[in-house]
């Protein structure tokens, strides 16, 4: 299968929910990862990044949220989502791959997440100790990961994700 990856521009953003619609269903928004994203974490498109087909229709995404723990200005990864019709084919790992160069490339100290640990290994990301860090609502704390882009990044990162 054929795809670029892009930065999220605002043309995308009828096919990103066209996407996070068919991959995750209603039940998206019910998602602890949304409750950050709904108390001001500011988006990050540049870092983003979208999928495209070769004839420019939108086929997953991955995007970034600016995000504080503490005094630690850090990034929030997710959604990560691809179209069902072209899961299988590592888009998503490439996807969130793009958006971690893209947030190390631009001076970015460290990446929170919510998903498997098994999926986001290869990247270097890692559980964090429990505890440590809290979401606004239920998680699973082994799916709870982090990517640290700048050594000492999360020294001082403790308490609550805020924006």
């Amino acid at each position: 299968m054929a795809y670029r990856l892009v930065s999220e521009h605002p043309e995308h953003e009828a096919g990103i929910e066209r996407v996070l619609d068919r991959a995750f269903g209603p039940g998206r928004f019910a998602k602890t990862s949304e409750r950050v994203r709904e108390r001001g974490a500011a988006p990050e498109p540049e870092l983003s990044r979208v999928a495209l087909n070769e004839a420019d229709e939108v086929i997953g995404v991955c995007r970034l949220w600016r995000i504080r723990i503490g005094a630690a200005p850090l990034h929030f990864l997710g959604p990560l989502a691809v179209d069902p019709a072209h899961q299988g084919d590592r888009l998503g790992l490439a996807l969130a791959k793009g958006a971690v160069d893209a947030a190390r490339a631009s001076g970015g100290a460290g990446i929170v997440l919510v998903g498997a640990e098994p999926f986001f290994r290869p990247l270097g990301f890692s559980q964090i100790p429990q505890g440590r860090v809290l979401m606004p609502g239920p998680v699973a704390a082994h799916r709870f990961l982090w990517l640290e882009l700048i050594p000492g990044a999360f020294d001082h990162a403790r308490g609550e994700i805020t924006s």
